[in-house]
């Protein structure tokens, strides 16, 4: 969802730089059009829909799509948004594919039994991230390009040191950025934020990365807390057992005992003490 959502901040601001690089496509005039209104509850909209006038005086539809990953289920649904816009307005659509992630799977062809459907699609791992270094407005999808790694600080700083882009749109080029680095490398993300933060602030979409990383702490703190608590039960156990057992002559091995951090040691522990014989047994495991 992050991805969907900082993607749709970066067209807004890139769209006419999306059309000419990956369309190949001269325009005049770019307007975002109003989704079609949802015929059934399970029906999706497309994710950004696009007027276009070229210089030729044509208009054409493009119909920008974001998948973070491929599935044949997104194709059946691109299917049915070129063909809901083409009935109503009558025009030449386009549909085109932002793929984040890498898939062998992508082709911009589908076929079946009934029909076949081509649509066009920007594998971005495919492209060479130094040739989009002309385009400010594409940085934020350098670090999924192909070296993008290697020209990130670049554009990072290119971004940052601009004079002719208000911060408002600074703030939204490096907080995308930073989203999509995550997509490669975690910890790449998370420099160019401490590196950033003060301006990715000013952006909604940061609100995403705040509260992403607000949950992703909690998840960690219950299971942390969780195998915390299961360590505390199986120690009680191991201790009740052993006394039980062996008496007094096990204080000295349970002193021994609470010095593991296994879990599924400390597992094998409690149920060796059912069935050992003697002292020994419980020591071999140590």
């Amino acid at each position: 969802m992050k991805y969907d959502i900082a993607a749709k901040v970066i067209i807004d601001i890139a769209k006419e730089a999306i059309l000419r690089r990956f369309l190949n496509m001269d325009t005049d005039n770019v307007q975002l059009m109003d989704s079609l209104p949802e015929e059934t509850v399970s029906l999706k909209r497309s994710d950004f829909p696009l007027q276009v006038a070229t210089h030729d005086g044509k208009k054409i539809i493009v119909l920008i799509e974001i998948q973070t990953r491929f599935n044949k289920n997104f194709v059946l649904r691109l299917i049915d948004y070129t063909i809901r816009f083409m009935i109503k307005y009558r025009l030449r659509v386009i549909p085109l594919v932002l793929l984040l992630s890498q898939s062998s799977k992508a082709t911009g062809f589908y076929k079946d039994e009934i029909f076949t459907f081509n649509y066009q699609i920007v594998r971005f791992w495919e492209l060479d991230a130094k040739k989009y270094m002309d385009e400010i407005n594409l940085y934020p999808f350098i670090p999924i390009m192909s070296g993008g790694e290697d020209v990130l600080e670049e554009a990072e700083k290119k971004i940052y040191e601009n004079s002719y882009i208000n911060m408002e749109k600074k703030a939204d080029l490096l907080t995308a950025m930073a989203i999509f680095a995550g997509l490669k490398d975690r910890n790449l993300a998370l420099q160019l934020i401490e590196r950033r933060k003060d301006i990715m602030i000013q952006s909604a979409a940061y609100e995403i990365i705040k509260e992403d990383g607000r949950k992703e702490g909690l998840q960690e703190g219950l299971q942390e807390g969780l195998q915390e608590g299961l360590k505390k039960g199986l120690y009680d156990t191991i201790s009740f057992g052993l006394e039980l057992k062996f008496g007094d002559k096990s204080s000295k091995l349970m002193k021994k005992v609470a010095k593991i951090k296994s879990i599924e040691k400390l597992g094998l522990i409690k149920d060796t003490i059912r069935i050992a014989d003697k002292l020994e047994d419980i020591e071999k495991l140590l």
